[in-house]
């Protein structure tokens, strides 16, 4: 396989943030899960990420998808990035981080715990038996080892009223609470509404402090002057999935864009991708005074929904504006900041 050109970026001073889902198996089946497989389990060609790791610069890389302990060569490989200067973080529902060294864990910069409901009995309901107590062992251990951890939930329709209690629950323990808005990549039942979303926004600012926010309609809400215009997905910033697959973001799962071509050919690829989240802006958008920051919204919401439409949580064309009680603390340079539509609350 030729590559065009070899990019040493030892310390990870620049870059993209790559997700990778070195596997899409996983110990738990999530009502909400985005990333099951459809036509059975993969686990990414260990080569062709090496491969791609010496062609292209990394800033810091994101594990998620499956559950990345059940990948063969997932400490071989979260060493060999380590080494080369590059940001770790691991999204889990605990149990890659149950079966990691002190060692390996330390590797990490930070670790994001899959948690979608404050209490233990309506976690475990959602998620299975037991799960609840796999986070709070994962995160009492890590904080134990000085690594930096978040609470990451999920937007739904059957959490939307938990999500204020949430983020009190991890301000309480002294965490970050990372939250991404449900997509609808299989089925729309655990979307929620837009009551129930700009409800869980407020409760959620109401107890804790923002301290990054790239999701474009809740940056339009609250007037973040930090945000940059629009998604950031495919910017500085791609996935790869465990069958090869390359998308600009994580919640598309089609694509002709594949590992093999960005180790061919980045430049034209990074094209491909960026422009591939590039919505027009929908013409009932064209004179909001958030256009430049909002950008339409979501491009992922629009994509999977009505893409000449506006975000689907607009509130410009409802003639209204939530009242969010936008509270501020400084950026933690957490590796998801850059990475997709996301928000992060701290105490």
């Amino acid at each position: 396989m030729a590559t065009n050109k070899v990019i040493n970026n030892p310390l990870g001073l620049c870059g993209f943030t790559i997700g990778i889902g070195v596997t899409d198996r996983c110990n738990a089946a999530c009502p909400h899960c985005y990333s099951r497989p459809d036509d059975g389990y993969h686990d990414l060609d260990f080569n062709l990420i090496c491969a791609l790791i010496e062609t292209i610069p990394i800033k810091s890389v994101n594990f998620g998808t499956g559950e990345s302990i059940l990948y063969p060569r997932f400490v071989e490989l979260l060493r060999l990035l380590s080494g080369r200067g590059i940001e770790l973080s691991l999204t889990t529902n605990g149990d890659s981080v149950a079966q990691l060294s002190d060692e390996d864990l330390r590797l990490f910069h930070d670790i994001d715990f899959s948690l979608d409901f404050p209490q233990e009995k309506m976690n475990d309901s959602w998620r299975g038996e037991g799960a609840y107590k796999t986070v709070m062992n994962g995160i009492q251990r890590c904080i134990e080892l000085g690594v930096e951890v978040s609470i990451v939930a999920c937007l739904i329709k059957e959490n939307h009223a938990y999500m204020g209690k949430l983020a009190e629950k991890a301000v309480s323990l002294g965490l970050n609470l990372r939250v991404n808005v449900y997509k609808p990549v299989f089925t729309t039942k655990h979307r929620p509404s837009y009551g129930q979303f700009w409800r869980a926004i407020a409760d959620m600012a109401e107890a804790a402090y923002f301290t990054a926010c790239s999701e474009p309609i809740v940056n339009a809400a609250i007037g973040n002057d930090r945000a940059k215009n629009g998604s950031p997905c495919g910017k500085m910033s791609f996935r790869l999935h465990p069958d090869g697959k390359v998308v600009p973001c994580v919640y598309l799962k089609d694509s002709e864009v594949t590992i093999d071509d960005l180790i061919e050919d980045f430049d034209t690829q990074k094209i491909i991708m960026a422009d591939a989240l590039n919505l027009p802006i929908p013409k009932i958008c064209k004179d909001c005074r958030y256009a430049a920051l909002c950008g339409g919204g979501c491009a992922a919401r629009r994509i999977l929904g009505e893409p000449d439409q506006p975000d689907e949580f607009c509130f410009i064309v409802r003639n209204e504006h939530p009242q969010i009680n936008a509270k501020w603390k400084e950026s933690k340079g957490l590796v998801h900041e850059d990475y997709l539509c996301t928000m992060i609350f701290s105490g």
